[in-house]
């Protein structure tokens, strides 16, 4: 027990050189940039894999189940109809912008752990690519599961419960699946293979229980844009924004976790 204690106390140390608010808005920012480019190399490779047709009438039974407001169907349809639209040379320009988000995370991740680092920049782009290679798969797989889980959100009721409970898992291993490459490929240092399981995992929980909360932000009949003078471009990036701020606290929250997991492993 007191070793929970003194593993729960050193998550709760940071470096005193380090702010985790004022990092996690520098990843946010980084995170505005490079997440929808992500996306959209992402859909396009994943196009590239079963056609476009496919995804776009998979995307189209996942987007019955979610919530009308706030315009997210139409910039899900969007976005999916832009990415399939997409040359091979625009997917590769796409990839730099995309990129950004690694060294974003990457600066902030240094300051999660005492390891030393160099190049920073670099690495977390380096890094980000390699998330980016198995990124379709992940999208892909969420894709195939929306013929099921799509007209269960739609139904309501009980069925919308038993959804939830399978979107949920399926979201759990997709995120997760991506945060091993996050906390492994774009964190500073070596992280032991256990320590790395472990961590992304329980931080992919959380993540996958914070996104489905985000669905019901979404289902919530209140205006973004109504602090802003009613102008609705403004309410929904600062929405998404404050959304995308306190999930990447999560994420570096649960990176300084699995490092202190990593040192108690290794002593």
């Amino acid at each position: 027990m007191s070793r929970l204690r003194n593993a729960a106390s050193s998550v709760g140390r940071t470096f005193p050189v380090s702010d985790l608010a004022l990092w996690a808005a520098g990843a946010t920012y980084f995170g505005v940039i490079g997440l929808v480019p992500l996306a959209l190399v992402s859909l396009w490779a994943v196009g590239r894999l079963v056609g476009g047709d496919t995804v776009t009438s998979a995307m189209d039974v996942a987007i019955s189940g979610l919530p009308d407001g706030h315009g997210t169907p139409e910039a899900l349809r969007t976005l999916t109809s832009v990415a399939l639209s997409m040359s091979w040379v625009q997917a590769l320009v796409v990839l730099f912008p995309a990129s950004l988000y690694g060294e974003g995370l990457r600066r902030a991740f240094v300051q999660m752990t005492a390891a030393k680092d160099n190049l920073t920049g670099w690495r977390g782009r380096a890094g980000l690519l390699g998330v980016a290679a198995v990124a379709p798969f992940l999208v892909l797989a969420v894709l195939a599961s929306s013929s099921y889980v799509g007209p269960l959100y739609a139904a309501g009721g009980w069925s919308l419960v038993w959804g939830v409970v399978v979107a949920f898992h399926i979201v759990w291993i997709a995120v997760s699946a991506a945060l091993l490459g996050v906390f492994g490929l774009i964190g500073p240092g070596r992280l032991q293979r256990r320590a790395l399981l472990i961590g992304a995992f329980s931080t992919g929980a959380i993540l996958a229980g914070f996104l489905q909360g985000f669905l019901l932000f979404l289902a919530i009949p209140v205006e973004w844009s109504a602090p802003f003078g009613g102008l609705p471009i403004v309410g929904a990036v600062s929405a998404l924004a404050l959304w995308l701020f306190v999930m990447h606290i999560l994420v570096l929250c649960g990176f300084r976790a699995t490092v202190v997991l990593d040192e108690y492993l290794r002593r």
